[in-house]
C-alpha cells in the first residue's frame, strides 16, 4: 500500500506539467504525377500516386527543465505505373528524441528513428543499399526496406570542470528479398575533453567516421583522428604549444564480379588502401609589439605510411620576423633535419639544411587595400649514399581590393611558385594562380558580380610528372521586381586540362522566386548545360527548367510542379548519339493540424 501510495503521488506532480505543455501536429499531403519520356525514339509514359501522413507529439517530463521529448509518427506509399508494369512502395516509420537538463551545465540529448516497409523490385532506386544487392537477371521480387538511426549527446559545461563533449551517431540501411540482403552502415563518434586557464590549456580531441557496405563490399571508407593540444602562455605576446596524434584513413573500392541490380551492367571498381599518419610538433612563439622583433621556434615530427609509399620528416626551425615601420615585414627562416620517402621499393634519406628569407607589405587606404610578399629559399642536402644534392624554392603573391564609392568592390590576387629537389622527386612543384571578382550594386535593386579564376599545377619530375590547367569563370545578375519578388541570370564556364584528360561545362541559367497575385507563389527555373569530357570521350548538352506553382488556403497548400528536360548524350561506345525528352506534372495538396494545451 505505502508503494502504490508513492507512485500516485508521483503521477500526480507530474500531469500538470504535461497537461501544461502537450503539442500535437501532424498534416496530410496527397499528390499525382504524369509524366512522358521520349528515349531515342522509344515513349513512355508513366503515373504516381504519392501519399503521405504525419503525426507529431511534443511534450515535457515535470518541468521544461528537466525533459522535454517528441514523438513522430509516418506513413507514406507510392504506386508508380510505366507502361504496362506497375510498381509500389510504402513505408512506415517513426522518430522520437529527448532533451534532459537543456537549460542546465550538464545537459544531454537523445534521437532515434526507425522506418520499415516494402517495395517492388522493378521500382526505380538508385540508392546505394539498393545497388548492393546482387539479383540473378530478370528477378524482380518484393523488397523489404529497413532504415535505422540512433545518436545522442551529452556535455558538461562548468567553469570548475573540464569541458566534456561527446557524440555519437548511427545509421543503418537494409535492402533484402528472400535470402539475400544487403547492409549499410555508419557511424560518427566525436569526443573533446578540455580545460582552459589562464595560463594553461590542455585539449584532447578524438574522431572516428566509417562507411560500410557489407553485401557487396562495394565502398568501405573509415576515418580515424586522435590529437592532443597543450598551451602554455607565460604572457600575452609568450606562449609555447604542444601538438600530437594520429590520423589513420582507409578506403577500399572492391566488389565481386557480380555486383549488379535490376538494369545495371556489372561494376567492379578499383581497389584502395590505408594511410596512416603519426605527428608531433613543439612551438616556442614571441609576438613584439610594433616595429619590434618576433620569432618562433618549432621541432616536428611526422611519419606517412601507405601502400604506395611512405614519407617521414624530423625537422627543427627557427624563424624571425621583424617590422621597421607599419605594413613592411621581413622575415626569415632557418631549418635542419632530416627527411625521407620511400616508394616502388626505393628508399632515399635525406639530411636537409635550409633557408628562406622573404619580405611582406601592406597598404591600408580608404580607397584600396593591397598586400604584396615575396619569398625565396635554398637547401643543401646530403643522401644516406652519400650523393648531394640541392632545392630550390620560391614564392610570390599580391592581393588587392578597392571599394570605389562604395558602388564597386574590385578584387585581384595573383600568387607564383616553384620548388625543385635534386633528390627527392615529391619535392618538385610548380603553380600559378590568377583570381578575380567584381561586384557592382548599380541600383538598390540591381546587382551584378563577375568573378574568374585560372591555375597550373606541375609536381614531380619527367618521365612521371602530373600538370592540371584549370579555368573558371561565372557571371550573376540579380534584379529585385519588388520586395517579394527576385530574378537572376547566371552565366558561366569551367575547364579543366589534366595530365588523364580534358573537362569543360558551360552553363546559362535564368530563376525567378516571388509572388504573383495574393496567395500565388511560383518559383521557376531555366538552364542550359554542356559538358565534354575527353578522358571518357563523352559529350552531354541539356536543357532543363523547373516551374511550382503554390496557393495557400488557410492550413490547406495546393501546387502544381512542372519539370521538362532535354537531353543529348555521345559516348565512345555509340555511333549515334542518345536523346532524351521528358516532360513531368505533379499535382499536390497538403494539409496541416495542430492544437496545444
Amino acid at each position: 500500500m505505502p508503494l502504490a501510495v508513492l507512485v500516485a503521488c508521483v503521477l500526480l506532480l507530474l500531469v500538470p506539467g504535461l497537461v501544461a505543455a502537450q503539442t500535437l501536429d501532424g498534416g496530410a499531403d496527397w499528390g499525382y504525377g504524369r509524366s512522358t519520356y521520349n528515349t531515342s525514339g522509344d515513349q513512355t509514359t508513366n503515373e504516381s500516386f504519392i501519399q503521405a501522413y504525419t503525426l507529431g507529439y511534443r511534450s515535457v517530463l515535470w518541468d521544461p527543465r528537466f525533459l522535454t521529448y517528441t514523438g513522430e509518427l509516418t506513413f507514406n506509399r507510392n504506386t508508380l505505373t510505366f507502361g504496362p508494369e506497375e510498381g509500389k512502395s510504402q513505408q512506415t516509420g517513426f522518430k522520437a528524441s529527448a532533451s534532459l537538463f537543456p537549460t542546465r551545465p550538464f545537459r544531454g540529448s537523445l534521437h532515434a528513428s526507425r522506418g520499415f516497409g516494402d517495395q517492388s523490385g522493378n521500382l526505380p532506386d538508385s540508392t546505394s543499399a539498393r545497388s548492393g544487392l546482387a539479383l540473378e537477371p530478370g528477378a524482380a521480387p518484393e523488397l523489404r526496406i529497413e532504415r535505422t538511426e540512433f545518436g545522442g549527446n551529452w556535455q558538461i559545461a562548468s567553469p570548475s570542470l573540464p569541458r566534456i563533449d561527446v557524440s555519437y551517431q548511427e545509421s543503418a540501411a537494409t535492402v533484402a528479398a528472400g535470402s539475400l540482403e544487403a547492409l549499410q552502415r555508419q557511424n560518427m563518434l566525436q569526443a573533446v575533453v578540455a580545460h582552459e586557464g589562464s595560463h594553461l590549456s590542455n585539449t584532447l580531441r578524438y574522431q572516428r567516421n566509417g562507411f560500410d557496405n557489407t553485401a557487396s563490399q562495394a565502398f568501405r571508407q573509415s576515418l580515424s583522428d586522435l590529437g592532443y593540444e597543450f598551451v602554455a602562455r607565460a604572457s600575452d605576446r609568450t606562449w609555447g604549444t604542444v601538438r600530437a596524434g594520429r590520423r589513420t584513413t582507409y578506403s577500399l573500392f572492391d566488389a565481386p564480379p557480380q555486383f549488379t541490380d535490376i538494369g545495371v551492367d556489372g561494376y567492379h571498381p578499383p581497389p584502395g588502401g590505408e594511410v596512416d599518419l603519426y605527428y608531433a610538433q613543439a612551438t616556442l612563439s614571441h609576438q613584439a609589439k610594433a616595429r619590434g622583433l618576433s620569432g618562433d621556434l618549432n621541432i616536428g615530427f611526422d611519419n606517412e605510411r601507405s601502400e604506395s609509399g611512405r614519407t617521414a620528416a624530423r625537422l627543427g626551425s627557427a624563424t624571425a620576423r621583424y617590422q621597421p615601420f607599419t605594413g613592411f615585414t621581413v622575415h626569415g627562416t632557418g631549418t635542419y633535419g632530416e627527411r625521407g620517402q620511400e616508394m616502388n621499393g626505393a628508399r632515399v634519406r635525406v639530411l636537409t639544411r635550409g633557408v628562406v628569407s622573404g619580405a611582406e607589405y601592406t597598404l591600408m587606404t580608404h580607397v584600396v587595400r593591397a598586400t604584396a610578399g615575396y619569398e625565396g629559399g635554398r637547401g643543401w642536402n646530403v643522401s644516406d649514399l652519400g650523393v648531394e644534392g640541392t632545392s630550390r624554392m620560391q614564392r610570390g603573391r599580391f592581393d588587392a581590393a578597392s571599394d570605389l564609392l562604395h558602388i564597386v568592390q574590385l578584387s585581384a590576387g595573383y600568387e607564383r611558385g616553384q620548388s625543385r629537389d635534386d633528390l627527392l622527386p615529391f619535392g618538385n612543384q610548380w603553380q600559378e594562380r590568377t583570381h578575380g571578382a567584381a561586384r557592382t550594386v548599380l541600383a538598390p535593386r540591381i546587382m551584378i558580380e563577375l568573378t574568374a579564376e585560372a591555375a597550373a599545377i606541375d609536381r614531380g619530375v619527367l618521365p612521371q610528372i602530373f600538370r592540371t590547367r584549370y579555368r573558371q569563370e561565372a557571371a550573376t545578375a540579380s534584379y529585385d521586381l519588388s520586395r517579394q519578388r527576385h530574378l537572376a541570370f547566371t552565366v558561366g564556364r569551367f575547364a579543366n586540362r589534366a595530365t588523364g584528360g580534358d573537362d569543360t561545362n558551360r552553363y546559362v541559367g535564368f530563376a525567378f522566386n516571388g509572388t504573383l497575385i495574393g496567395q500565388f507563389h511560383m518559383t521557376l527555373t531555366a538552364r542550359r548545360e554542356h559538358t565534354l569530357s575527353s578522358a571518357s570521350r563523352l559529350e552531354q548538352d541539356g536543357y532543363y527548367t523547373i516551374g511550382v506553382i503554390d496557393y495557400r488556403l488557410r492550413l490547406f497548400t495546393f501546387s502544381i510542379e512542372h519539370r521538362y528536360t532535354d537531353l543529348s548524350l555521345s559516348t565512345a561506345a555509340r555511333i549515334d548519339p542518345l536523346t532524351f525528352t521528358g516532360n513531368q506534372i505533379l499535382f499536390r495538396v497538403g494539409r496541416r493540424f495542430g492544437s496545444a494545451r
